[in-house]
């Protein structure tokens, strides 16, 4: 019996002989395969010669992929030829299995970060330039990987297929279906051994959820689960994952036509004033992280002078609905945070982001970081066309976790400059820093956010 999972390749091989136990012989001509499932007569491959191979004396093969999506369970495979003119047949049992899950790498190549570049240079007010970007870039996604394995979770959503056995090793109640660190926002399709299950049939738990840790049939469905011919990967989910809720808000809009092959988006104010660089956003029904970010020129200019001192704070442009309230702008080699906006006025925050305050003059052009460089299709989503003026969606982490996720990151920072070896204070007061504060901050995020060991009834 050979054993082959949907979707993959098995070389089915028929050998046959003079007689029983006597030498291979070749056929007269070369014989045919097909292959039906043994439960109904369902045909999984009609008679064909082509494809067939002679390996040898005596022996041939057939190279069969099952279609991804062929109902698993037992198939039989026919040859049938000549032997010195009489007709001859040799069979094989064939079982399918289950295709194999996909891995969330392939569809998902870059996990999410819970905070952005830019919350952590303004913490520190570092310097724009590449050599620090990517410092805190590494210190970011070793942050984010770092609350994951605290809380036992991952937390930003994926939208894809998962599969799991059935019946499990814990051998649990048969209607009930614990997903563990998978947790579920929501569920959009159910499939068991091969036959679709309607979601409308399933009970999510628990009540208070999303995210949701487990699923139940409806008992008053005729719904089942199992049924296929192995355990394994039996029943298969597809829907929206997180271990929290989803919360999205409204960023701003795109100010261009996307296409499928573009890979940086133009945005409006209040979409630069919102996301930075690793946010993750929704646009229609895909998903992309921002990379970078460029400047682009705004189309207005200063309306007048700017001196080269802190309190000068207000800039006159042309059109003050142009900007949003924490943008940064770039006029010359200065950069400026936009605090406020008061009709054309804009109440700025001088040398921002480790730059040199200057003087600038009337009719400088404004430039701000409108351009988005992306990764597409992120998350498990697909590339889609998006028009100009669609609303552009950011997803919001939990305030503990991105709390956590930026104190981690700074401290990586600060420990790397000094070689872990931070201290503080001077003289006879100078003493290694113990970072009480972080772990209080790590036992805060675990209480409300980890994932605990739970005790289950069998």
């Amino acid at each position: 019996m050979t054993e082959i999972s949907a979707g993959q390749t098995a070389v089915l091989l028929s050998q046959w002989r003079q007689y029983e136990n006597g030498p291979l012989t070749d056929l007269d001509t070369t014989p045919t395969i097909q292959i039906t499932a043994i439960s109904d007569g369902a045909s999984a491959l009609p008679a064909t010669t082509a494809g067939v191979t002679h390996p040898g004396t005596g022996s041939y093969g057939y190279a069969w992929t099952p279609a991804a999506g062929l109902t698993p369970g037992l198939y039989l495979a026919l040859w049938t030829g000549l032997a010195s003119g009489a007709p001859v047949t040799a069979t094989e049992t064939v079982t399918v299995l289950a295709a194999p899950m996909a891995e969330p790498t392939a569809a998902d190549p870059r996990p999410v970060w819970y905070a952005t570049r830019e919350e952590i240079k303004a913490e520190l007010d570092v310097r724009e330039t590449a050599r620090s970007n990517a410092r805190v870039d590494r210190a970011l996604d070793d942050a984010s990987r770092a609350v994951e394995g605290l809380c036992h979770r991952r937390f930003w959503p994926w939208q894809g297929e998962r599969r799991f056995d059935w019946p499990d090793s814990q051998n649990r109640t048969p209607w009930r279906l614990w997903l563990d660190e998978h947790e579920l926002i929501a569920l959009t399709s159910v499939t068991s051994a091969g036959t679709d299950i309607d979601p409308a049939d399933m009970v999510l738990y628990p009540q208070s959820g999303p995210p949701f840790s487990r699923i139940e049939i409806n008992l008053g469905t005729s719904a089942t689960w199992g049924g296929g011919a192995t355990h394994q990967q039996d029943i298969s989910l597809t829907g929206l994952w997180a271990g929290c809720p989803l919360i999205e808000t409204n960023a701003g809009a795109l100010t261009q036509t996307l296409d499928l092959d573009m890979a940086s988006i133009r945005v409006d104010a209040a979409a630069s004033a919102a996301v930075g660089v690793g946010s993750l956003l929704r646009i229609d029904q895909e998903r992309v992280i921002v990379t970078g970010r460029s400047q682009v020129d705004t189309g207005q200019s200063l309306g007048g002078d700017l001196g080269n001192i802190n309190s000068a704070v207000t800039i006159t442009v042309q059109d003050g609905g142009q900007f949003a309230a924490g943008e940064t702008i770039l006029i010359d080699g200065e950069r400026l945070r936009v605090d406020d906006v008061a009709g054309d006025t804009l109440v700025v925050t001088r040398a921002w982001d480790g730059s040199t305050i200057a003087a600038h003059s009337s009719g400088t052009p404004v430039y701000a970081p409108r351009a988005l460089a992306v990764e597409r299709a992120a998350a498990g989503t697909s590339a889609a066309t998006h028009s100009s003026g669609n609303t552009v969606w950011v997803w919001q982490p939990p305030g503990p976790v991105r709390q956590l996720c930026i104190a981690e990151a700074l401290t990586d920072l600060l420990q790397g400059r000094s070689g872990y070896a931070r201290t503080a204070g001077s003289g006879e007061s100078e003493r290694e820093t113990s970072g009480r504060g972080l772990a209080d901050l790590r036992a805060r995020v675990y209480a409300s956010h980890g994932r605990k060991a739970r005790t289950r009834a069998v």
